[in-house]
């Protein structure tokens, strides 16, 4: 099972579903999982195959990039874990339900 993300001709996200593994995508349908802590309503870019959230600034190039502290590196890398736990929990849901449907006839 896996879980999809749904959005319209603009990008906004509509929904999610979880669907078999060999399921094929349809329009408007994607595979890919957002970056946890973004704020909702999400977009997502057919073209970067990536999602913005409504209040994620614009990124501004005006200098050498700088980088995260060994504290906000272990903090995103919470997020990413977060966001995996949270698939991983949304498709045992989904097969507990489908298998419950299958015990109750």
């Amino acid at each position: 099972m896996k879980l999809i993300y749904q959005y319209t001709d603009d990008g906004t996200v509509t929904g999610t579903d979880v669907v078999d593994d060999d399921y094929q995508l349809a329009t408007g349908e994607t595979f890919t999982l957002p970056p946890a802590g973004l704020n909702t309503p999400l977009k997502y870019n057919r073209e970067t195959d990536q999602f913005t959230g409504a209040d994620q600034p614009e990124v501004v190039v005006s200098g050498p990039a700088v980088s995260p502290s060994d504290e906000q590196k272990l903090l995103m890398q919470q997020d990413s874990d977060i966001a995996q736990l949270k698939a991983l929990a949304m498709d045992q849901a989904s097969q507990i339900a489908i298998l419950s449907k299958g015990s109750a006839k």
